[in-house]
């Protein structure tokens, strides 16, 4: 079974997610991530899994967000701005040197990474969708 796809319901390195099944069922799991706050897991974030079985239960692991959003603003002088998640509409700051040369611009939507930077997630390692 290869990588799942699934929205967090409750935050933190032991949450839970909800994701569809392959019969369309919406199914709630447990997950555990350590560092799922600086991986910028938070409540809503659509995430890609594993599932693995411990015991007689499914569990969730390796965590991952899905990091993908629409420029909303943007400072080219500053190499700065802001991004909302495609699926969530979480919006996060972002710092990007060379904005003009990566021809990222508002409305573009683009991949990203997100950091914690004294307790403030933040996109960074912007890249535009093709």
């Amino acid at each position: 079974m290869g990588k799942l796809k699934g929205k967090v319901t409750k935050p933190g390195d032991n949450g839970m997610l909800k994701y569809k099944n392959e019969s369309g069922e919406k199914i709630e799991v447990a997950y555990h991530q350590p560092f799922s706050q600086e991986l910028g897991i938070g409540d809503n974030t659509t995430v890609n899994f594993d599932l693995v079985s411990v015991g007689d239960k499914q569990m969730a692991v390796s965590v991952n967000p899905i990091e993908k959003g629409t420029i909303l603003d943007i400072n080219f002088d500053q190499g700065s701005g802001t991004i909302e998640e495609t699926e969530s509409g979480v919006r996060y700051p972002f710092l990007q040197t060379y904005l003009r040369e990566l021809k990222l611009d508002k409305g573009m939507v683009t991949t990203y990474s997100l950091v914690n930077v004294k307790g403030v997630l933040t996109a960074v390692s912007l890249s535009p969708v093709q």
